[in-house]
């Protein structure tokens, strides 16, 4: 299960959408990046580092039940 993270470097970072499977999080972040005129990358088990405003896609800390 994934995120979807919008990363703003002025204001911080928002949830765009929880719980997710890989194929709906990146429709999701698609649509969000193009949205926003922002790039988007997939950073499963690893840290968002020093970015600008981007669309992030990541493990979900919720588990399916």
């Amino acid at each position: 299960m994934y995120d979807v993270l919008f990363l703003d470097h002025s204001h911080g970072q928002k949830l765009l959408a929880s719980g997710l499977d890989r194929n709906d999080a990146c429709h999701v972040a698609r649509a969000e990046s193009e949205r926003r005129g922002v790039g988007r990358m997939f950073l499963a088990g690893s840290e968002a580092g020093d970015r600008r405003d981007v669309v992030l896609i990541v493990e979900s800390a919720a588990r399916a039940a």
